[in-house]
């Protein structure tokens, strides 16, 4: 199909090649006519933090829930087969694209020779190259930009408009065509739920809807058989490679296929939201043990966000206050220098140890932001620490 696909990407940074991901990825679609077709946009959750989040102000939590790379790339390639590619620093995206279909297992040979450039071509035009800029050049609106799909939309008018110039109206449909030469893998579009920002945020129905497809009750005396071994082996907050074999020969015993015993696990984890709920208060350290529970019986990290608001929604309080007695240890992750600083000279005042990693006996993790997937604050919610924000420290 011929026309175009411009994208636009937010990453966690610039090293595509190493350590950095792709965490929002919008694509509008253009025929050869220059007409809009289609939009798409979703977070993507880099499984890493989400680095300079003053800049494209993405949420960690929302990041979470978000689908991984490889359970959007067939959506994403169903929109891109057969269509030139269209970005504003068409280099930047392409590489990180590439990158990440690679990682995923699927790799496209999709060089930035392949793409059109529309801030290539504003310096070949003799316009402002940024995309602010020149958007402001033609009376093209950009709100909210550093959100991928605003500036992909602003992107895509702005190619249109590049049509009033004769060398590109010249060129117009040979570049609408180009992108039937890449050849892009085959593989199935999972139909994955795109995650938009503010999807985590109370009310906007995703976390509910999640919680709602569980199932609270056993049905059959083998279930409850199950889960009362799965209680005892929970009892020390953790699963020994010889406790997953009991479970497993248990299920096996039991008669319990893998899908019923995803949805025990499902229905154990809500038990244990009650059970913290009853008092009508969930404390950090209560949150912080549905957390480690949840990713000991393998929940999704959006299965397990929606846990914790289903437990918000029980409590009379979304949280009380985390009790940090004198000689506690916390640890700092996520902030600048000189606001980590200020954190340990207030936390050192209260008479609070920081320290450098997470570890037995750490009482808190302290973020700039607590839904953040660094490697700190990941290691906490493995051990059962809370994650918290710096108002914590008062």
């Amino acid at each position: 199909m011929s026309g175009y696909a411009v994208i636009d990407l937010e990453t966690t940074g610039f090293a595509y090649k190493t350590t950095d991901r792709i965490c929002e990825i919008a694509v509008v679609l253009v025929d050869a006519d220059g007409q809009r077709e289609h939009s798409y946009s979703t977070l993507v959750n880099p499984q890493r933090d989400l680095g300079a989040q003053h800049i494209h102000g993405i949420d960690a939590t929302d990041s979470r829930v978000a689908p991984t790379f490889d359970r959007v790339v067939g959506d994403l390639t169903e929109l891109l087969a057969g269509r030139t590619v269209v970005a504003h620093n068409a280099a930047f995206d392409v590489r990180f694209l590439a990158a990440e279909y690679h990682r995923a297992g699927v790799p496209v040979a999709l060089e930035p020779g392949h793409a059109v450039c529309t801030m290539q071509l504003a310096r070949q035009l003799g316009l402002p190259p940024k995309l602010g800029d020149v958007c402001g050049y033609f009376g093209i609106p950009l709100v909210g930009a550093h959100a991928a799909l605003n500036d992909a939309e602003a992107t895509a008018q702005l190619l249109t408009r590049y049509r009033e110039y004769e060398a590109v109206a010249r060129a117009w449909q040979e570049l609408a065509t180009a992108g039937e030469r890449l050849a892009w893998p085959v593989m199935p579009a999972l139909k994955t739920p795109a995650v938009p920002r503010g999807a985590a945020q109370p009310g906007s129905g995703l976390l509910e809807s999640i919680v709602a497809s569980f199932h609270p009750t056993v049905q059959n005396g083998e279930e409850r058989t199950y889960l009362e071994l799965l209680d005892r082996v929970l009892l020390d907050r953790k699963i020994s490679a010889q406790e997953r074999r009991e479970l497993d020969d248990a299920a096996a015993r039991l008669s319990i296929s893998p899908a019923d015993r995803d949805r025990l696990h499902r229905t154990y984890m809500l038990g244990i939201v009650n059970i913290a709920c009853e008092d009508k208060v969930l404390t950090p350290y209560e949150k912080a043990h549905i957390v480690n529970l949840a990713g000991l019986l393998q929940l999704d990290d959006v299965e397990t966000e929606a846990l914790v608001a289903h437990a918000h929604t029980q409590a009379d309080a979304s949280s009380t206050t985390l009790e940090l007695p004198p000689g506690s240890l916390i640890v700092l992750t996520g902030f600048p220098a000189a606001e980590k600083a200020r954190l340990t000279q207030l936390a050192e005042v209260r008479g609070l140890v920081v320290w450098s990693g997470v570890k037995k006996g750490v009482a808190a993790v302290v973020a700039q932001d607590p839904g953040s997937s660094s490697g700190k604050a990941t290691k906490a919610r493995t051990m059962g620490i809370p994650v918290v924000g710096a108002d914590a420290l008062g």
